[in-house]
């Protein structure tokens, strides 16, 4: 099964009251729920970590890649909205560094999402 991609403008201004949030050096992923019963992803890389979109471009190209490659975002994340955001540190960690740090947050933010789950 394929994940769904984020692309409106206004999804992504949804997710800014995304109730779990996870941070790591070179990221930030903000997770919420859905009604549309596909998992969706979405990727931002902003002008302020380069001024220049080729920089920009590879580095949402690798952030597709870490995320395409992870087998358990659909498992752990049924029916969910995913933004993965950018951070300047990014552009100094080579791809198994970001490919680690990405596992890092989807392992984090399930936990936080279990303990809300539990406590709420």
């Amino acid at each position: 099964m394929t994940l769904g991609r984020m692309k409106r403008h206004f999804d992504f201004l949804e997710m800014r009251e995304a109730p779990t949030k996870a941070f790591t050096k070179s990221f930030v992923l903000q997770v919420r729920p859905n009604d549309k019963g596909v998992t969706r992803v979405g990727f931002t890389v902003s002008k302020r970590i380069s001024k220049l979109a080729v920089v920009r471009n590879r580095l949402r190209r690798q952030m597709r890649e870490v995320v395409r490659l992870s087998p358990d975002i659909q498992t752990k994340y049924p029916s969910h909205d995913l933004v993965l955001i950018a951070k300047g540190e990014a552009l100094n960690r080579d791809y198994t560094q970001l490919t680690k740090d990405f596992a890092y947050l989807l392992d984090h933010v399930h936990e936080v999402a279990d303990d809300k789950k539990d406590n709420g």
